[in-house]
């Protein structure tokens, strides 16, 4: 099992199932950074595991409902050509370092949900590098698009291991709908930069995109 630590932990178990938000360069305004590394502290004092599961997600909630809002910072991924440059990169990976489950790529922030992917016991990629890399690829390639330099994402990522069918069920249904609750759109098939692995659209979700 990995563990990570920047701002934020990061327990990153081999073969696990991961929610994962990654988002650009100063999305996020300064007065809600403040209020996230309040409840951060918070997370980092606690002993209590219920509690801090508790506290992860107030964060989460927090963190996502000013990304949508999209107060402050770039949108890249309004241009087409930039969400589709990240869709590809995304769908590129799969099966090759995970299996890729669903993503939705909003204005300025991005979810992801897959199955970290071991093919070989001594030659897995935590999923630290596995983000790393793919923002380092990402980035690069949307700054000659956008004829831009400098950081394009946030170093810092938000990740959450899945534990059970039902989480990653209501997972996937909230990284769908994640343009419907931000009013972008009436129904998560009619986005254009999303996707969900077919046996999820069968099978729970009841139709196919």
């Amino acid at each position: 099992m990995n563990y990570y630590k920047r701002k934020l932990p990061h327990w990153q178990p081999k073969g696990a199932e991961y929610f994962i938000t990654i988002r650009l360069k100063r999305s996020l305004p300064k007065t809600a950074i403040q209020r996230l590394k309040s409840s951060r502290k918070k997370m980092n004092d606690t002993e209590s595991k219920e509690l801090d599961t508790h506290i992860q997600r107030k964060i989460f909630k927090e963190y996502e409902d000013v990304l949508d809002k999209g107060i402050t910072g770039p949108k890249w991924f309004s241009k087409k050509e930039i969400a589709k440059l990240v869709g590809r990169s995304i769908r590129y990976r799969d099966s090759k370092v995970y299996n890729l489950y669903a993503y939705c790529i909003m204005p300025n922030h991005v979810h992801l949900v897959f199955r970290h992917l071991i093919k070989d016991e001594h030659q897995e990629t935590p999923v630290t590098y596995i983000m790393r890399d793919f923002k380092r690829y990402t980035g690069r390639k949307c700054n000659e698009l956008l004829n831009r330099t400098g950081a394009f994402w946030q170093p810092e990522s938000y990740d959450r291991v899945i534990r059970d069918q039902e989480e990653l069920e209501n997972t996937i249904r909230y990284t769908l709908n994640n343009p419907v609750k931000a009013g972008f759109v009436d129904r998560w098939e009619d986005w254009d930069y999303s996707y969900c692995e077919r046996d999820f659209t069968e099978t729970f979700l009841g139709y196919n995109k």
